[in-house]
């Protein structure tokens, strides 16, 4: 009777630990599953305001009001511009590429965004595939 009960025990054991390891496992995939869409979503956030951004460097030549006056040539810094547009292009670019990345990454791992238009949108208007 108690090498019954031993067996008994260890088949429940083996059965609670078999649904432990599920039970682990979709929690592990869940939370994976969450960042990977936090991090889609923080990079579409990131890639427009790098295009804010670019626009802003250009509006900040434009006069704010017509007291203020054009922009004089003397105190534009061309090379200061230039430096800036670079910059801001050269982090749009990564931010592109880390967001099809993780788009295709994301597909490979947990299958097609659901809601994924804004990450597809993002990479199409910047000629990328998702």
């Amino acid at each position: 009777m108690d090498s019954q009960r031993k067996n008994t025990f260890k088949e429940d054991l083996m059965r609670n630990f078999k649904q432990l390891k599920e039970s682990r496992a979709e929690s592990v995939a869940e939370e994976l599953e969450i960042i990977y869409r936090r991090k889609i979503e923080d990079l579409c956030h990131l890639i427009r305001n790098y295009d804010r951004d670019r626009e802003n460097i250009i509006l900040d030549l434009s006069p704010v009001n017509a007291l203020s006056g054009a922009v004089v040539p003397s105190d534009f810094k061309a090379e200061d511009f230039m430096m800036k547009d670079l910059e801001i292009g050269r982090n749009k670019r990564d931010a592109l590429i880390n967001l099809q990345i993780m788009v295709q990454r994301y597909a490979h791992l947990f299958g097609d965004l659901a809601d994924g238009g804004a990450a597809k949108k993002t990479l199409e208007n910047n000629n990328m595939e998702a």
